[in-house]
């Protein structure tokens, strides 16, 4: 049964597998974190040093000038971008489609999800005097693939190098 743009619970596994998927062929492990204390949902390690992620999903992104728009709210963002955090702080956003049989395909090529998944490293970004929400605007270009994985990953471990 297809579920007309998905239920938000759906949205928020989805967007965990398309992380799971990226984070595997970087290499890297994870951990779904349960609890919403930290403004995390997913953990990547490499072994030495970590990623936190909040996921989000959309299936009516709002693009504007080559950027992906998304409202955060400001407890997250604020957790997410102190510097003093010891693991990498990144907002994770993924698109879906309107029908929910889209978001994977498989067949004897391989498989395919639908559509795409984007990052915005939030750690060090600027303080906010909005209460509610701060808007954000992820380059299209933060295409969240294992290379920009790995990338993370290396900007991470550059923190501690330093």
């Amino acid at each position: 049964m297809t579920v007309a743009d998905g239920s938000p619970k759906q949205k928020e596994r989805f967007s965990r597998a398309w992380l799971i998927a990226a984070a595997a062929a970087a290499d890297f492990t994870y951990e779904i974190v349960t609890d919403d204390e930290r403004g995390v949902d997913m953990t990547v390690n490499n072994g030495l040093h970590g990623i936190d992620f909040q996921l989000k999903a959309t299936s009516k992104p709002e693009i504007q000038a080559g950027h992906l728009v998304h409202d955060l709210d400001v407890r997250t963002y604020d957790l997410l971008r102190s510097p003093l955090r010891s693991a990498y702080g990144v907002l994770a956003v993924v698109i879906v489609g309107d029908d929910t049989d889209t978001w994977h395909q498989m067949d004897a090529d391989g498989t395919h999800l639908a559509r795409s998944a984007y990052f915005l490293p939030l750690i060090g970004m600027p303080p906010t005097a909005n209460e509610s929400t701060v808007r954000l605007k992820v380059p299209l270009t933060n295409l969240l693939t294992p290379t920009a994985m790995r990338m993370l990953m290396d900007s991470q471990a550059a923190r501690w190098s330093s």
